[in-house]
Protein backbone atom coordinates (compact mmCIF):
# COMPACT_ATOMS: atom_id res chain seq x y z
CA UNK A 1 0.00 0.00 0.00
CA UNK A 2 1.38 3.27 -0.95
CA UNK A 3 1.01 6.21 1.51
CA UNK A 4 -0.57 8.27 -0.54
CA UNK A 5 -3.55 6.10 -0.61
CA UNK A 6 -3.60 5.91 3.52
CA UNK A 7 -6.43 8.21 4.61
CA UNK A 8 -6.25 10.08 7.69
CA UNK A 9 -9.64 10.17 10.03
CA UNK A 10 -9.74 12.32 12.84
CA UNK A 11 -12.05 10.35 15.27
CA UNK A 12 -12.53 13.42 17.31
CA UNK A 13 -15.08 15.01 14.84
CA UNK A 14 -17.29 11.94 15.98
CA UNK A 15 -17.09 11.95 19.33
CA UNK A 16 -15.01 8.65 19.58
CA UNK A 17 -12.51 10.34 22.14
CA UNK A 18 -14.49 12.29 23.99
CA UNK A 19 -14.56 11.15 27.54
CA UNK A 20 -10.95 9.62 27.38
CA UNK A 21 -9.72 13.58 27.18
CA UNK A 22 -10.94 14.07 30.31
CA UNK A 23 -7.70 13.47 32.81
CA UNK A 24 -8.18 10.51 35.08
CA UNK A 25 -6.69 11.00 39.11
CA UNK A 26 -4.04 8.41 39.66
CA UNK A 27 -4.68 6.20 41.85
CA UNK A 28 -2.80 5.73 45.15
CA UNK A 29 -0.14 3.72 44.95
CA UNK A 30 1.57 3.85 48.76
CA UNK A 31 0.55 0.73 51.14
CA UNK A 32 -2.84 1.64 53.38
CA UNK A 33 -2.31 2.03 56.74
CA UNK A 34 -3.62 -0.41 59.46
CA UNK A 35 -4.82 2.40 61.23
CA UNK A 36 -5.70 5.02 59.27
CA UNK A 37 -7.31 4.86 56.26
CA UNK A 38 -6.15 7.67 53.60
CA UNK A 39 -8.79 9.27 51.41
CA UNK A 40 -7.29 9.53 47.89
CA UNK A 41 -8.73 12.69 46.25
CA UNK A 42 -10.96 12.29 43.07
CA UNK A 43 -10.00 15.43 41.55
CA UNK A 44 -9.78 18.74 41.75
CA UNK A 45 -13.10 19.09 39.94
CA UNK A 46 -15.08 17.06 42.02
CA UNK A 47 -13.41 19.33 45.15
CA UNK A 48 -15.28 22.52 42.83
CA UNK A 49 -18.09 20.82 42.61
CA UNK A 50 -19.16 20.54 45.89
CA UNK A 51 -19.41 24.32 45.66
CA UNK A 52 -21.22 24.63 43.34
CA UNK A 53 -25.17 26.27 43.64
CA UNK A 54 -24.78 26.70 47.32
CA UNK A 55 -26.13 29.93 48.33
CA UNK A 56 -23.39 32.71 49.16
CA UNK A 57 -24.84 32.14 53.13
CA UNK A 58 -23.64 28.72 53.69
CA UNK A 59 -20.05 30.01 52.96
CA UNK A 60 -19.35 28.52 49.83
CA UNK A 61 -18.12 31.85 48.44
CA UNK A 62 -20.42 32.04 45.19
CA UNK A 63 -20.79 35.44 43.82
CA UNK A 64 -22.78 35.18 41.20
CA UNK A 65 -26.48 34.43 40.44
CA UNK A 66 -27.61 32.65 36.37
CA UNK A 67 -31.40 31.90 35.57
CA UNK A 68 -32.97 30.06 32.68
CA UNK A 69 -36.49 29.29 31.69
CA UNK A 70 -38.63 27.57 34.41
CA UNK A 71 -38.38 23.99 34.68
CA UNK A 72 -36.51 23.10 31.74
CA UNK A 73 -39.98 22.48 29.26
CA UNK A 74 -38.91 20.90 26.09
CA UNK A 75 -41.94 21.77 24.49
CA UNK A 76 -42.28 25.34 25.44
CA UNK A 77 -42.98 27.63 23.01
CA UNK A 78 -40.27 30.36 23.88
CA UNK A 79 -37.82 27.37 23.54
CA UNK A 80 -39.00 25.74 20.72
CA UNK A 81 -38.40 30.03 19.33
CA UNK A 82 -34.41 29.84 20.82
CA UNK A 83 -33.81 26.79 19.50
CA UNK A 84 -34.30 28.21 15.61
CA UNK A 85 -31.95 31.05 16.39
CA UNK A 86 -27.93 30.92 15.89
CA UNK A 87 -27.49 34.51 17.33
CA UNK A 88 -25.47 33.48 20.43
CA UNK A 89 -25.69 37.50 21.67
CA UNK A 90 -29.51 37.25 21.38
CA UNK A 91 -29.68 33.54 22.91
CA UNK A 92 -28.17 34.93 25.92
CA UNK A 93 -28.64 38.12 27.46
CA UNK A 94 -32.25 38.45 27.14
CA UNK A 95 -34.26 39.59 30.13
CA UNK A 96 -35.99 37.68 32.42
CA UNK A 97 -39.66 37.21 32.98
CA UNK A 98 -42.39 35.13 34.48
CA UNK A 99 -41.14 32.30 33.27
CA UNK A 100 -37.45 32.40 35.22
CA UNK A 101 -35.86 29.64 36.66
CA UNK A 102 -35.09 29.13 40.26
CA UNK A 103 -31.35 30.99 40.64
CA UNK A 104 -27.82 28.97 40.47
CA UNK A 105 -25.21 29.94 42.70
CA UNK A 106 -21.96 30.36 40.61
CA UNK A 107 -18.13 31.62 41.32
CA UNK A 108 -17.60 34.27 38.61
CA UNK A 109 -14.14 33.17 38.79
CA UNK A 110 -14.59 29.73 37.55
CA UNK A 111 -16.92 31.39 34.99
CA UNK A 112 -13.95 33.09 33.62
CA UNK A 113 -11.35 30.93 33.39
CA UNK A 114 -13.71 28.15 31.94
CA UNK A 115 -16.20 29.77 29.53
CA UNK A 116 -14.45 32.16 27.02
CA UNK A 117 -17.74 34.22 25.95
CA UNK A 118 -18.56 35.27 29.89
CA UNK A 119 -15.17 36.14 30.09
CA UNK A 120 -15.31 38.25 26.76
CA UNK A 121 -18.82 39.54 28.49
CA UNK A 122 -17.55 40.45 31.92
CA UNK A 123 -14.66 41.89 30.62
CA UNK A 124 -16.17 44.32 28.72
CA UNK A 125 -18.24 45.17 31.65
CA UNK A 126 -21.93 44.57 30.55
CA UNK A 127 -24.94 44.87 32.80
CA UNK A 128 -24.25 41.90 34.13
CA UNK A 129 -20.53 42.80 35.73
CA UNK A 130 -22.33 45.56 37.80
CA UNK A 131 -25.84 43.38 38.50
CA UNK A 132 -23.73 40.03 39.21
CA UNK A 133 -26.90 38.31 37.10
CA UNK A 134 -27.36 36.85 33.99
CA UNK A 135 -30.65 35.43 32.94
CA UNK A 136 -29.47 32.33 29.80
CA UNK A 137 -33.26 31.32 28.21
CA UNK A 138 -32.61 27.71 27.77
CA UNK A 139 -34.05 24.54 29.83
CA UNK A 140 -33.26 25.03 33.61
CA UNK A 141 -31.82 21.74 33.14
CA UNK A 142 -29.79 22.45 30.21
CA UNK A 143 -28.49 25.68 31.64
CA UNK A 144 -27.23 23.93 35.30
CA UNK A 145 -25.47 20.51 33.63
CA UNK A 146 -23.82 23.57 31.56
CA UNK A 147 -22.40 25.07 34.49
CA UNK A 148 -22.00 22.26 36.66
CA UNK A 149 -19.68 20.61 33.44
CA UNK A 150 -17.46 23.98 33.91
CA UNK A 151 -16.92 23.14 37.26
CA UNK A 152 -16.11 19.44 36.49
CA UNK A 153 -15.34 18.50 33.38
CA UNK A 154 -17.62 16.03 33.03
CA UNK A 155 -21.27 14.95 31.58
CA UNK A 156 -21.39 11.51 32.72
CA UNK A 157 -24.30 9.94 33.81
CA UNK A 158 -23.78 10.42 37.40
CA UNK A 159 -23.46 14.38 36.36
CA UNK A 160 -26.02 14.69 33.52
CA UNK A 161 -28.40 12.04 33.84
CA UNK A 162 -30.81 13.24 31.13
CA UNK A 163 -29.95 12.73 27.35
CA UNK A 164 -32.20 15.32 26.59
CA UNK A 165 -29.95 17.39 28.77
CA UNK A 166 -27.10 16.13 27.09
CA UNK A 167 -28.89 17.30 23.46
CA UNK A 168 -29.24 20.81 25.17
CA UNK A 169 -25.64 20.91 26.20
CA UNK A 170 -24.76 20.37 22.54
CA UNK A 171 -26.53 22.96 21.51
CA UNK A 172 -24.82 24.97 23.57
CA UNK A 173 -21.14 23.46 22.81
CA UNK A 174 -22.16 25.18 19.01
CA UNK A 175 -23.63 28.26 20.28
CA UNK A 176 -20.15 29.43 22.77
CA UNK A 177 -17.92 27.02 20.51
CA UNK A 178 -16.97 25.09 23.27
CA UNK A 179 -14.93 21.81 21.51
CA UNK A 180 -14.44 19.23 24.48
CA UNK A 181 -17.96 19.94 25.91
CA UNK A 182 -19.03 18.96 21.65
CA UNK A 183 -16.82 15.87 22.04
CA UNK A 184 -18.47 14.31 25.20
CA UNK A 185 -21.58 15.47 24.07
CA UNK A 186 -21.53 13.25 20.89
CA UNK A 187 -19.96 10.43 22.67
CA UNK A 188 -22.55 9.89 24.72
CA UNK A 189 -25.48 10.90 22.71
CA UNK A 190 -23.80 8.50 19.49
CA UNK A 191 -23.38 5.95 22.51
CA UNK A 192 -26.71 5.94 24.04
CA UNK A 193 -29.09 6.36 21.19
CA UNK A 194 -32.47 5.24 21.98
CA UNK A 195 -35.86 5.57 20.88
CA UNK A 196 -37.55 7.52 23.57
CA UNK A 197 -34.48 10.50 23.17
CA UNK A 198 -33.63 9.92 19.12
CA UNK A 199 -36.60 12.87 18.16
CA UNK A 200 -34.56 15.44 20.77
CA UNK A 201 -30.99 14.35 19.69
CA UNK A 202 -31.92 14.38 16.05
CA UNK A 203 -32.94 17.96 15.75
CA UNK A 204 -30.21 19.12 18.54
CA UNK A 205 -27.87 17.62 16.43
CA UNK A 206 -29.44 19.49 13.30
CA UNK A 207 -29.09 23.13 15.54
CA UNK A 208 -26.07 22.35 16.43
CA UNK A 209 -24.57 21.57 13.02
CA UNK A 210 -23.50 18.21 13.77
CA UNK A 211 -24.41 16.37 10.33
CA UNK A 212 -22.70 13.23 11.40
CA UNK A 213 -25.35 12.49 14.22
CA UNK A 214 -27.88 14.31 12.54
CA UNK A 215 -27.88 11.49 9.58
CA UNK A 216 -26.90 8.88 12.32
CA UNK A 217 -29.60 9.48 14.12
CA UNK A 218 -32.07 9.68 11.20
CA UNK A 219 -31.22 6.57 10.24
CA UNK A 220 -32.12 5.16 13.64
CA UNK A 221 -35.02 6.78 13.76
CA UNK A 222 -36.41 5.37 10.48
CA UNK A 223 -35.47 1.96 11.04
CA UNK A 224 -37.68 1.97 14.49
CA UNK A 225 -40.32 4.20 12.84
CA UNK A 226 -43.53 2.92 14.23
CA UNK A 227 -42.42 3.09 17.83
CA UNK A 228 -40.70 6.87 17.22
CA UNK A 229 -43.81 8.64 16.31
CA UNK A 230 -45.24 7.64 19.77
CA UNK A 231 -42.72 8.93 21.87
CA UNK A 232 -43.01 12.25 23.69
CA UNK A 233 -39.91 13.35 21.83
CA UNK A 234 -41.51 13.29 18.64
CA UNK A 235 -44.92 14.80 19.62
CA UNK A 236 -42.76 17.69 21.09
CA UNK A 237 -40.82 18.50 17.65
CA UNK A 238 -41.66 21.77 15.55
CA UNK A 239 -44.07 21.37 13.26
CA UNK A 240 -41.55 22.06 10.66
CA UNK A 241 -38.82 19.60 12.07
CA UNK A 242 -41.17 16.94 12.14
CA UNK A 243 -41.78 17.57 8.39
CA UNK A 244 -38.15 17.75 7.96
CA UNK A 245 -38.05 14.05 9.83
CA UNK A 246 -40.36 12.53 7.43
CA UNK A 247 -38.07 13.60 4.49
CA UNK A 248 -34.46 12.34 5.70
CA UNK A 249 -35.94 9.24 4.08
CA UNK A 250 -34.61 8.11 0.59
CA UNK A 251 -37.33 8.53 -2.29
CA UNK A 252 -37.91 5.51 -3.58
CA UNK A 253 -38.22 4.11 0.57
CA UNK A 254 -41.69 2.94 2.21
CA UNK A 255 -42.79 1.54 5.41
CA UNK A 256 -43.37 -1.67 5.89
CA UNK A 257 -45.12 -3.95 8.79
CA UNK A 258 -42.49 -6.51 10.88
CA UNK A 259 -43.61 -9.69 9.55
CA UNK A 260 -43.79 -8.10 6.08
CA UNK A 261 -39.76 -6.50 6.79
CA UNK A 262 -38.70 -10.15 8.24
CA UNK A 263 -39.84 -11.83 4.97
CA UNK A 264 -37.96 -9.71 2.67
CA UNK A 265 -34.99 -9.82 4.95
CA UNK A 266 -34.70 -13.88 5.06
CA UNK A 267 -35.40 -13.17 1.19
CA UNK A 268 -32.86 -11.18 0.87
CA UNK A 269 -30.40 -13.26 2.98
CA UNK A 270 -30.97 -16.50 1.05
CA UNK A 271 -30.26 -14.34 -2.61
CA UNK A 272 -27.44 -13.00 -1.24
CA UNK A 273 -26.03 -16.52 0.17
CA UNK A 274 -26.94 -17.73 -3.42
CA UNK A 275 -25.22 -15.10 -5.11
CA UNK A 276 -22.40 -15.99 -3.09
CA UNK A 277 -22.21 -19.26 -3.82
CA UNK A 278 -22.17 -18.99 -7.60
Amino acid sequence: MKQSDIMEIDLRHYGLLGNNLTPQPRAETSRPSTERMLQTSKGLGADLASLFNKSPESGSGTDFTITALKDGEWDDEEYSSMMRSDDANQQTWLSPDASTSPPIYVHKLILQARWPHFNRLYNAQMAEFHTKKMHIPEPYTVVKAFLYYLYTDSIQPEDCGELNDVAGLLVMSNIYNIPHLRLLCINRLSKELDVEHACIIWHCAGTANEDWLRKRTAGFCLLHWGRIVRTQGFLKLPRQAMIELTQEIDTEGRVVGGEEFLDYLIGYKILTFIQGKN
